[in-house]
């Protein structure tokens, strides 16, 4: 403990004598040891003021114990509050070791409080997993075709790492690494406290079992799977937790549905017209095309999913035409329940008329 408290002197005392204009703090990382030799303790990372301040950057090891002190700036921090960008633990244990100012210590403390305030924020966490699922299934993209082990394990763990946060966040609390066991999870560990895994009262199904099972994968093949499987279950987990407050069941805007619906109102117009002239590739294409929009306006403006390309056959381009038709009649018949009302005239000259 003598040395680390000398460590941090000698930055200290460095900070005041060579960089007293140009770093506004000096942050140390509590719990963020290995075997008690104190790393992240003495400190951890700085905020400089200027582009000066990033000079102080160093790294070294002493007695087997290596440090970097790195510097970290106010847009970063900002975005660490807002759970943009990880590792959530820098702001979450921070512990202000040197401040230039009342005013930097204030608003360091205040980004932190921000940070715990957001994790209690349901609809601001939901949106984050969300985040981080998109974030492993892009990853999930390259495993697929990846041929080296290394390489897909190098993927797997990094989507394992991303639904772990998810999870976490879906629980109000973070986790800045992957948890692989109900075991690893526990807070009286001293050494699961290390990386701040934190307790998950609810996680996706079998997500510990999927994860277990990932360590010990050998194949490629296996590591797809156990991967696939647990972006499914995570899926799965959000949507049946989406905060109440976002699901919009009767959104105001009826005049902006009515538009889109406008708009639209030519493409199944051209799906039907393809599928009469039986034409599978450009019916295909506008299908997917009106697919693609209805999922949004779904999203957007608070009704039931739609299904299109499931009725596609291309053999049989009656289904799926059939199937166009209802899901018009079914988006008209929103657009009345709800009041608003749809710009439409039998022909040119009624048009005109009232134009």
């Amino acid at each position: 403990m003598e040395a680390e408290n000398r460590l941090t002197q000698w930055v200290k005392e460095k900070i005041e004598k060579e960089y007293r204009e140009d770093i506004a703090l000096l942050i140390g990382v509590t719990g963020h040891a290995t075997n008690g030799d104190g790393h992240g303790e003495c400190f951890d990372y700085y905020v400089p003021v200027n582009e000066r301040g990033n000079e102080l950057a160093q790294t070294f090891i002493i007695d087997g114990v290596g440090h970097d002190l790195y510097p970290r700036s106010w847009e970063r921090t900002e975005r660490t509050a807002n759970l943009e960008e990880f590792p959530t633990l820098c702001l979450a244990a921070s512990e202000i070791l040197y401040a230039r100012t009342r005013e930097e210590e204030e608003r360091f403390l205040s980004l932190k409080n921000r940070l715990f305030e957001n994790l209690r924020n349901p609809g601001l966490m939901y949106q984050r997993a969300l985040e981080r699922v998109d974030m492993a299934m892009d990853i999930y993209r390259t495993l697929l075709f990846e041929e080296k082990l290394c390489k897909c394990r190098m993927a797997a763990g990094y989507i394992q790492s991303l639904l772990t946060q998810a999870a976490a966040f879906m629980n109000q609390t973070f986790a800045d690494c992957g948890i692989f066991s109900e075991k690893q999870a526990e807070q009286g560990s001293a050494e699961s406290r290390m990386y701040h895994c934190p307790e998950l009262k609810e996680v996706p199904e079998k997500f510990y079992d999927y994860s277990k099972q990932l360590l010990r994968a050998d194949t490629i093949e296996e590591i797809r799977e156990l991967i696939y499987l647990l972006i499914q279950s995570a899926r799965s987990f959000l949507q049946q937790r989406r905060p109440a407050e976002m699901k919009k069941e009767k959104k105001d805007g009826y005049e902006q549905l009515s538009g889109w619906y406008e708009e639209m109102s030519l493409t199944w117009r051209r799906i039907r017209y393809f599928c009469q002239q039986n034409m599978p590739e450009e019916a295909f294409h506008d299908c997917v095309y009106l697919q693609t929009e209805l999922v949004v306006a779904a999203e957007e403006f608070g009704f039931e999913e739609m299904d299109l390309l499931g009725f596609f056959d291309p053999d049989c381009l009656e289904k799926v035409s059939r199937q166009s038709c209802e899901l018009e009649k079914a988006v008209r018949a929103i657009i009345i329940e709800r009041g608003g009302k749809i710009n439409e005239y039998p022909s040119l000259e009624d048009f005109l008329s009232r134009n």
